[in-house]
Protein backbone atom coordinates (compact mmCIF):
# COMPACT_ATOMS: atom_id res chain seq x y z
CA UNK A 1 0.00 0.00 0.00
CA UNK A 2 3.37 2.31 0.65
CA UNK A 3 4.41 1.13 -2.72
CA UNK A 4 1.22 2.81 -4.33
CA UNK A 5 1.18 5.95 -2.68
CA UNK A 6 4.91 6.70 -3.30
CA UNK A 7 4.40 5.50 -7.00
CA UNK A 8 0.75 7.83 -7.28
CA UNK A 9 3.05 10.88 -5.71
CA UNK A 10 5.79 10.28 -8.56
CA UNK A 11 3.42 9.89 -11.17
CA UNK A 12 2.00 13.33 -10.06
CA UNK A 13 5.16 14.94 -9.70
CA UNK A 14 6.15 14.28 -13.56
CA UNK A 15 2.80 15.16 -14.41
CA UNK A 16 3.72 18.53 -12.73
CA UNK A 17 7.35 18.85 -13.59
CA UNK A 18 5.78 18.32 -17.88
CA UNK A 19 3.56 21.14 -17.34
CA UNK A 20 5.76 23.42 -16.07
CA UNK A 21 8.29 22.58 -18.84
CA UNK A 22 5.57 22.14 -21.42
CA UNK A 23 4.17 25.35 -20.54
CA UNK A 24 7.28 27.73 -20.02
CA UNK A 25 8.34 26.40 -23.66
CA UNK A 26 4.72 27.62 -25.18
CA UNK A 27 5.51 30.72 -23.32
CA UNK A 28 8.92 31.62 -24.11
CA UNK A 29 8.11 30.67 -28.20
CA UNK A 30 4.65 33.24 -27.92
CA UNK A 31 6.33 36.44 -26.49
CA UNK A 32 9.10 35.65 -28.94
CA UNK A 33 7.36 35.61 -32.22
CA UNK A 34 4.49 38.23 -30.50
CA UNK A 35 5.83 42.24 -30.19
CA UNK A 36 4.48 43.51 -27.32
CA UNK A 37 2.16 46.52 -29.17
CA UNK A 38 3.46 50.18 -27.37
CA UNK A 39 1.10 52.99 -27.62
CA UNK A 40 2.92 56.23 -29.37
CA UNK A 41 3.68 59.22 -27.98
CA UNK A 42 1.22 61.77 -30.23
CA UNK A 43 3.27 64.37 -29.47
CA UNK A 44 6.11 62.71 -30.87
CA UNK A 45 4.63 61.16 -33.89
CA UNK A 46 3.27 63.96 -35.56
CA UNK A 47 4.88 65.14 -38.85
CA UNK A 48 6.14 68.81 -38.61
CA UNK A 49 4.44 70.78 -41.55
CA UNK A 50 7.11 73.21 -43.34
CA UNK A 51 5.56 75.11 -46.26
CA UNK A 52 8.05 77.18 -46.73
CA UNK A 53 8.93 78.14 -50.33
CA UNK A 54 12.90 78.50 -49.61
CA UNK A 55 13.37 76.26 -46.84
CA UNK A 56 16.94 78.19 -45.95
CA UNK A 57 14.91 81.49 -45.40
CA UNK A 58 12.52 82.63 -43.04
CA UNK A 59 8.94 82.51 -43.55
CA UNK A 60 8.97 86.17 -44.20
CA UNK A 61 12.11 87.80 -45.10
CA UNK A 62 13.19 91.03 -47.58
CA UNK A 63 15.39 91.49 -50.23
CA UNK A 64 16.56 93.86 -52.95
CA UNK A 65 17.14 96.95 -50.18
CA UNK A 66 17.73 100.21 -51.63
CA UNK A 67 18.65 103.11 -49.22
CA UNK A 68 17.05 106.73 -50.43
CA UNK A 69 17.24 108.95 -47.76
CA UNK A 70 19.32 107.83 -45.04
CA UNK A 71 18.38 111.04 -42.29
CA UNK A 72 14.68 109.83 -42.49
CA UNK A 73 15.61 105.92 -42.12
CA UNK A 74 13.62 105.56 -45.81
CA UNK A 75 14.15 102.83 -48.03
CA UNK A 76 13.08 100.68 -50.52
CA UNK A 77 13.02 96.92 -50.22
CA UNK A 78 10.88 93.75 -50.78
CA UNK A 79 8.96 91.75 -48.31
CA UNK A 80 9.07 88.27 -49.14
CA UNK A 81 6.09 86.02 -47.64
CA UNK A 82 7.77 82.55 -47.69
CA UNK A 83 4.94 80.28 -47.60
CA UNK A 84 3.64 77.86 -50.63
CA UNK A 85 0.18 79.19 -51.81
CA UNK A 86 1.03 83.06 -51.30
CA UNK A 87 2.93 83.39 -54.52
CA UNK A 88 0.62 85.93 -56.08
CA UNK A 89 0.63 88.15 -52.68
CA UNK A 90 4.43 88.01 -53.61
CA UNK A 91 3.91 89.28 -57.26
CA UNK A 92 1.39 92.20 -55.83
CA UNK A 93 3.76 93.48 -53.07
CA UNK A 94 6.83 93.05 -55.76
CA UNK A 95 4.84 95.33 -58.41
CA UNK A 96 3.87 97.74 -55.63
CA UNK A 97 7.07 98.42 -54.31
CA UNK A 98 8.31 98.92 -57.83
CA UNK A 99 5.71 101.40 -58.46
CA UNK A 100 6.96 103.00 -55.12
CA UNK A 101 10.55 103.03 -56.30
CA UNK A 102 9.69 105.38 -59.37
CA UNK A 103 7.84 108.35 -57.00
CA UNK A 104 11.07 110.09 -56.39
CA UNK A 105 11.06 113.86 -57.54
CA UNK A 106 14.13 115.87 -56.61
CA UNK A 107 14.71 119.46 -55.26
CA UNK A 108 16.44 120.55 -58.66
CA UNK A 109 12.98 120.19 -60.58
CA UNK A 110 10.41 121.06 -57.99
CA UNK A 111 10.09 125.22 -56.82
CA UNK A 112 11.09 125.36 -53.21
CA UNK A 113 8.86 127.19 -50.36
CA UNK A 114 11.37 129.79 -49.06
CA UNK A 115 13.59 128.71 -46.45
CA UNK A 116 13.34 125.58 -47.60
CA UNK A 117 16.81 123.38 -46.60
CA UNK A 118 17.22 120.58 -49.09
CA UNK A 119 18.58 116.82 -47.51
CA UNK A 120 21.26 115.30 -48.15
CA UNK A 121 19.94 113.23 -51.26
CA UNK A 122 18.73 116.06 -52.70
CA UNK A 123 15.29 114.60 -52.70
CA UNK A 124 12.16 116.91 -52.61
CA UNK A 125 9.03 113.60 -52.04
CA UNK A 126 8.38 110.24 -52.35
CA UNK A 127 6.12 107.65 -51.60
CA UNK A 128 7.03 104.54 -49.61
CA UNK A 129 6.25 102.08 -46.99
CA UNK A 130 7.29 100.28 -43.84
CA UNK A 131 6.99 96.56 -42.66
CA UNK A 132 6.90 95.03 -39.53
CA UNK A 133 6.01 91.19 -38.76
CA UNK A 134 4.98 89.06 -36.07
CA UNK A 135 5.02 85.60 -35.49
CA UNK A 136 3.33 83.89 -32.63
CA UNK A 137 2.88 80.33 -32.64
CA UNK A 138 1.55 79.39 -35.90
CA UNK A 139 0.54 82.89 -37.27
CA UNK A 140 2.26 85.21 -38.55
CA UNK A 141 1.47 88.68 -39.54
CA UNK A 142 2.73 91.34 -41.64
CA UNK A 143 1.54 94.67 -41.20
CA UNK A 144 2.71 97.50 -43.89
CA UNK A 145 2.38 101.06 -43.44
CA UNK A 146 2.38 103.61 -46.73
CA UNK A 147 3.83 106.85 -45.88
CA UNK A 148 4.28 110.22 -48.24
CA UNK A 149 6.82 112.19 -47.98
CA UNK A 150 7.82 115.55 -48.77
CA UNK A 151 10.60 118.41 -47.88
CA UNK A 152 7.74 120.42 -46.10
CA UNK A 153 5.80 118.02 -44.10
CA UNK A 154 8.13 115.59 -43.20
CA UNK A 155 6.54 111.60 -43.52
CA UNK A 156 2.75 110.85 -42.86
CA UNK A 157 0.91 107.63 -42.81
CA UNK A 158 -1.40 107.25 -45.64
CA UNK A 159 -2.54 103.99 -45.60
CA UNK A 160 -2.43 100.32 -43.73
CA UNK A 161 -2.79 96.85 -45.25
CA UNK A 162 -1.97 93.16 -43.48
CA UNK A 163 -1.47 89.67 -44.01
CA UNK A 164 -1.96 87.24 -41.78
CA UNK A 165 -1.12 83.90 -42.40
CA UNK A 166 -1.49 80.53 -40.80
CA UNK A 167 1.87 78.84 -41.69
CA UNK A 168 0.65 75.30 -41.19
CA UNK A 169 -1.87 75.02 -43.58
CA UNK A 170 -1.00 78.60 -45.59
CA UNK A 171 -4.55 79.96 -45.43
CA UNK A 172 -4.87 83.48 -45.38
CA UNK A 173 -6.49 84.76 -42.03
CA UNK A 174 -9.07 87.80 -43.31
CA UNK A 175 -10.30 90.84 -41.29
CA UNK A 176 -13.59 89.17 -40.40
CA UNK A 177 -11.85 85.76 -39.50
CA UNK A 178 -10.00 87.94 -37.02
CA UNK A 179 -12.51 89.40 -35.65
CA UNK A 180 -14.82 85.77 -35.09
CA UNK A 181 -11.49 84.45 -33.84
CA UNK A 182 -11.29 86.66 -30.76
CA UNK A 183 -14.57 87.07 -30.38
CA UNK A 184 -15.22 90.81 -31.08
CA UNK A 185 -16.31 93.50 -33.28
CA UNK A 186 -15.64 96.79 -35.14
CA UNK A 187 -17.41 98.49 -32.86
CA UNK A 188 -15.55 97.40 -29.76
CA UNK A 189 -12.59 97.59 -31.88
CA UNK A 190 -13.26 101.50 -32.44
CA UNK A 191 -14.28 101.96 -28.62
CA UNK A 192 -10.80 100.54 -27.98
CA UNK A 193 -9.53 103.37 -30.41
CA UNK A 194 -11.23 105.96 -28.89
CA UNK A 195 -10.34 105.22 -25.36
CA UNK A 196 -6.51 105.26 -26.78
CA UNK A 197 -7.03 108.42 -28.04
CA UNK A 198 -8.50 109.97 -25.29
CA UNK A 199 -5.89 108.94 -23.02
CA UNK A 200 -2.85 110.09 -25.58
CA UNK A 201 -5.08 113.48 -25.81
CA UNK A 202 -3.67 113.86 -22.16
CA UNK A 203 -0.42 114.42 -23.57
CA UNK A 204 -0.71 116.00 -26.58
CA UNK A 205 -3.89 118.55 -26.65
CA UNK A 206 -3.48 118.65 -30.61
CA UNK A 207 -4.85 115.03 -31.65
CA UNK A 208 -8.59 115.64 -33.22
CA UNK A 209 -10.05 112.59 -31.66
CA UNK A 210 -13.44 113.52 -33.67
CA UNK A 211 -12.09 113.56 -37.71
CA UNK A 212 -9.56 110.51 -36.43
CA UNK A 213 -12.77 108.88 -35.77
CA UNK A 214 -14.29 110.13 -38.62
CA UNK A 215 -11.05 108.41 -41.37
CA UNK A 216 -10.74 105.39 -39.81
CA UNK A 217 -10.98 104.32 -43.09
CA UNK A 218 -7.26 102.57 -43.19
CA UNK A 219 -6.24 100.49 -40.45
CA UNK A 220 -4.75 96.68 -40.04
CA UNK A 221 -5.82 94.48 -37.83
CA UNK A 222 -2.92 91.61 -36.75
CA UNK A 223 -1.80 89.13 -34.50
CA UNK A 224 1.33 90.23 -32.56
CA UNK A 225 3.75 88.47 -30.88
CA UNK A 226 2.34 87.08 -27.92
CA UNK A 227 -0.60 86.57 -29.56
CA UNK A 228 -3.01 89.77 -29.02
CA UNK A 229 -5.45 90.86 -32.04
CA UNK A 230 -4.08 94.67 -32.38
CA UNK A 231 -4.92 97.22 -34.62
CA UNK A 232 -3.05 100.16 -36.03
CA UNK A 233 -4.56 103.28 -37.46
CA UNK A 234 -3.67 106.63 -38.46
CA UNK A 235 -4.06 109.44 -35.88
CA UNK A 236 -4.96 113.60 -36.89
CA UNK A 237 -4.18 116.16 -35.35
CA UNK A 238 -4.25 119.95 -35.66
CA UNK A 239 -0.95 119.65 -37.57
CA UNK A 240 -0.45 116.33 -39.15
CA UNK A 241 -1.01 112.83 -39.17
CA UNK A 242 0.90 109.91 -37.32
CA UNK A 243 0.00 106.04 -36.71
CA UNK A 244 -1.20 104.20 -33.68
CA UNK A 245 -1.79 100.82 -32.67
CA UNK A 246 -3.74 99.63 -29.33
CA UNK A 247 -4.33 96.01 -28.46
CA UNK A 248 -8.22 95.10 -28.72
CA UNK A 249 -8.53 91.78 -27.45
CA UNK A 250 -7.87 90.88 -23.51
Amino acid sequence: MEKFKNSVGLIFLVILLLTFIIGGYFAMKYFTTHTPEVKKDASKSEKVVDLRIDKKKDYIYYENEDEVLESEEISFLDAVINIKGLEDVNKLLKSEEDALRKTIKYSKDVELPEGTTENEAGIYSLEYRDYKDYTYSKYLSLVITDYSYNLVNGSIPTHFVSYVVNTETGEQITGDNLLTMFNTNMDAIKSKINQRLQDTQTLNSDINITETMNNLGTFALYIDKVGKLEVSFIVKTNETSYNDSVVVSE
